[in-house]
């Protein structure tokens, strides 16, 4: 991941970039980094143009849409919208959240990279707030945060319990906290973006397995307050026996690896747990 990143920037020189008003603006004597906006979208089409409207229309902002193969007509409100430059990448078939997320970052040639709904329940207005710890050096990783700011809806009774128990693990294992360690509104820069070179999973489990890779390899992971409003239209997709079982694969793979208790396990005996746990992973992921 991280080597495609740098080809695509390679492919630009490397203190110049070209904006849609025409011109080109010199980012290095200027001291500004290129922020990427990554947003996966799945049948969204009454609000990612207001999503992508609300965004600023600035120079420093690169925008990038990932079409997870929408049969909706989200593709032509984008389209509509004519004085933005957006770069659109576009799965046939739907592949997940997670591999959405990842095709953004192949494309992607910022030195922070931001992730973001399309559902219209994250603020753009708060993307400035959400990459200032980054900027001042403070943080690796950023994640917004409903349960240190304001959730304008009723969070379900199953997201708050799961996100308690994901964040007793993290504590347990590495001594890091993550309260609202499922929201998807994030901000990684160019230190993080290693990490996604070594995910297993690209589904219901992406979001924890991005944070527990993140501190497993010493990465700073901070939270910042963020309002998250309530989804009007349409509803998540969320098959909740499967996102239990990526959260416990991944729970139990980073606490073999941190407590490294594979050195105790037989070479054999673990090539077939595994070879199985990789089949069973496949068969129901």
């Amino acid at each position: 991941m991280r080597a495609n990143h740098l080809n695509l920037k390679e492919n630009m020189r490397s203190t110049d970039r070209l904006y849609p008003n025409g011109f080109l603006f010199n980012r290095e004597k200027l001291n500004v980094p290129l922020i990427s906006i990554i947003i996966p979208i799945y049948n969204e089409e009454k609000t990612i143009r207001d999503v992508i409207e609300r965004i600023p229309n600035h120079q420093q902002y690169e925008i990038l849409l990932v079409d997870d193969g929408s049969t909706d007509n989200s593709l032509e409100k984008v389209q509509e919208i004519s004085n933005r430059e957006i770069k659109i990448i576009k799965h046939q078939n739907n592949k997940g959240y997670g591999v959405a997320v990842l095709s953004g970052f192949k494309h992607a040639a910022g030195d922070i990279i931001i992730t973001m709904d399309s559902d219209g329940q994250h603020n753009p207005e708060e993307i400035t707030a959400l990459i200032k710890p980054i900027i001042h050096n403070q943080a690796d990783i950023v994640v917004g945060s409903r349960y240190l700011g304001r959730c304008h809806y009723k969070n379900p009774l199953y997201a708050r319990v799961g996100a308690y128990f994901i964040n007793i693990f993290l504590n347990m294992l590495f001594l890091q906290k993550v309260y609202d360690n499922q929201c998807g509104f994030r901000a990684f820069s160019n230190r993080s973006f290693k990490i996604f070179k070594n995910l297993r999973q690209t589904k219901y489990g992406f979001c924890t397995e991005t944070l527990f890779e993140a501190i497993y390899n010493k990465l700073r992971v901070c939270e910042i307050p963020i309002n998250v409003n309530i989804r009007k239209y349409g509803k998540s997709n969320i098959d909740l026996v499967k996102l239990l079982i990526s959260v416990s694969f991944c729970i139990l793979y980073y606490s073999i690896k941190r407590f490294k208790v594979y050195r105790f396990i037989p070479n054999q005996i673990l090539a077939k747990i595994k070879n199985r746990v990789i089949f069973l992973f496949k068969k129901f992921m």
